[in-house]
C-alpha cells in the first residue's frame, strides 16, 4: 500500500524492520509491541489502523500519528470496517519473519493455559483450586478468542 502525507508517498513494508519498530517504541509495560499490534487487530481497535501501517512506512523518520490516519482517511481505509483488519493482519502475515513473530504470539497464549492447567493440577487447598481454575477458564477462553478471530482475519 502506498500512502500520500503532506505530499510524499510513502510505501508501506512488512518486515524485520516493521518488527523491531514495533519492539521498540509500540511496547507497552506488561506487553511487548508486536503482541500490542496484534492484540488491537484482533479487537478491532482502529489505532491497531493506524499504529500498523504506520510503523510499516519504509522511511527512517516516521510521520506523526495524526498524519497517518488522515492519510488513511483520505485512502478510504476506515471506511471498510472489519475488512481493513484483516487486510491489515494479512500484510503483516505475509512476511515470513512476522509469521514467525505471529506463531510465537499464539504459543505463549498455549503456554499460559499449560502452566495453569499445571500450576491446578498440583494444588491441595479448594480455595487455592477454586482461585486457578477460574484462572484457568480465563485463559481458555482467551486462547481460544484469539484463535477464532485470527482464523476470521485470515479469510
Amino acid at each position: 500500500m502506498m500512502l500520500e502525507i503532506d505530499g510524499k508517498s510513502y510505501e508501506t513494508k512488512f518486515n524485520y524492520g516493521f518488527a523491531k519498530r514495533l519492539m521498540k517504541d509500540y511496547g507497552t509495560e506488561n506487553v511487548d509491541g508486536f503482541s500490542h499490534l496484534i492484540n488491537q487487530i484482533i479487537d478491532s481497535d482502529p489505532m491497531a489502523l493506524v499504529n500498523g501501517y504506520r510503523y510499516s512506512l519504509d522511511t527512517k523518520s516516521l510521520p506523526s500519528d495524526e498524519k497517518v490516519a488522515d492519510a488513511l482517511e483520505a485512502a478510504g481505509v476506515f471506511d471498510k470496517g472489519e475488512e481493513a483488519f484483516s487486510e491489515l493482519f494479512k500484510a503483516v502475515k505475509s512476511a515470513g519473519f512476522l509469521t514467525l513473530q505471529l506463531n510465537l504470539y499464539v504459543s505463549s497464549k498455549e503456554n499460559v493455559v499449560e502452566d495453569a492447567k499445571k500450576v491446578l493440577a498440583n494444588l491441595s487447598n479448594e480455595e487455592d483450586k477454586q482461585g486457578a481454575e477460574i484462572d484457568l477458564a480465563a485463559a481458555e477462553t482467551s486462547l481460544a478468542r484469539i484463535k477464532k478471530a485470527i482464523k476470521k482475519l485470515s479469510k
